[in-house]
């Protein structure tokens, strides 16, 4: 996944939730736009959950987007 992917799907207009999927069998529901952002350097990026805990997550771990309510995915 490249910060470029994700950046795309969070600038999506209208926003469509999204679901990034982790090698390590984590998943993180982005519910708005405001839920993730690319630290600058582009290596990093923070999801935020409904209760405001935030992760930080390393690119190289997120394996998959996938837009809620699809089949489809992206690697």
């Amino acid at each position: 996944m490249t910060a470029e992917q994700l950046g795309e799907a969070r600038h999506q207009a209208p926003f469509k939730p999204f679901t990034l999927f982790l090698s390590d069998q984590r998943r993180f529901e982005i519910r708005h736009p405001d839920y993730l952002w690319v630290i600058p350097g582009g290596r990093l990026v923070g999801v935020a959950d409904d209760a405001g805990a935030v992760e930080l997550i390393d690119l190289l771990h997120i394996t998959t987007l996938r837009l809620n309510g699809t089949e489809d995915a992206s690697a």
